[in-house]
């Protein structure tokens, strides 16, 4: 059974999805598709959907919905999907998981056709609340403890990425984002709102040694989204970004 934490998750990724306007047929590539819960839900919304994990952990109704179109494989490898095989890509609360995130999300873009819309959805390590716990601890809200090193395991939280890392990530894969929302908040997140003035104040003053004014121009618009809502007390980040 899924958690609540994953069901809020999975129904903000779906609302987004319910937005873009896809065609009923459009095909979806659901990586890393975990236990297929997601894919259920796009496959009952009429899309042609794939999936694929580095193990197999589906459902049988998820085995019913994917058919032969899940795979097991290495997701910073090259996938067994032609060029521009999708309209739309999906990753929920992958990334963090994996060792390379420039090669996974180079293989997305490769599996993205032009002009077709990447979802990603990660824990939020820049929230406030988040942010507070690392200064305490040295770890992030969304993993709050050490990983088992002799132990690994695929659900560590190996890759977590600030805003801006994954941002830098999407562009120079070829992708450009157009939304960054939190999939959800917890009201806790709210009594740290007092601190977000002095954090703004303070990222104001570490970017001013920046010389290039494109790059300038690229800090506002960085500086302007740590400062939603969404950032600053979102638990999970939902980034929706189109391959250019």
């Amino acid at each position: 059974m899924k958690t609540s934490r994953c069901s809020k998750i999975y129904d903000a990724v779906v609302r987004r999805i319910s937005n873009l306007g896809l065609p009923a047929n459009a095909k979806v590539l659901d990586a890393p598709c975990g236990d297929g819960e997601v894919a259920i839900l796009l496959a009952q919304a009429g899309f042609e959907v794939s999936g694929v994990d580095i193990v197999d952990e589906l459902t049988d109704e998820a085995r019913v919905a994917l058919g032969e179109r899940f795979r097991v494989a290495d997701l910073t490898a090259k996938l067994p999907w032609p060029d521009a095989s999708f309209d739309l890509v999906v990753s929920i609360e992958g990334i963090e998981h994996l060792e390379n995130a420039f090669a996974f999300v180079r293989e997305m873009h490769r599996l993205c056709r032009p002009g077709g819309i990447f979802i990603l959805s990660t824990p939020n390590t820049i929230s406030i609340r988040s942010r507070v716990r690392f200064i305490g601890s040295g770890f992030y809200l969304s993993d709050p403890r050490p990983c088992d090193e002799a132990g690994p395991h695929p659900l560590h939280h190996i890759g977590l990425k600030t805003f801006s890392e994954l941002r830098y990530i999407l562009h120079t894969s070829g992708f450009q984002i157009l939304h960054v929302e939190s999939t959800h908040v917890k009201p806790i997140s709210y009594a740290y709102a007092l601190l977000a003035p002095w954090m703004w104040l303070y990222t104001l003053i570490a970017f001013r040694k920046e010389r290039n004014p494109n790059q300038r121009a690229r800090n506002k618009e960085i500086r302007r989204a740590q400062a939603s809502r969404a950032l600053l007390f979102g638990e999970n980040i939902m980034v929706v970004s189109r391959r250019k």
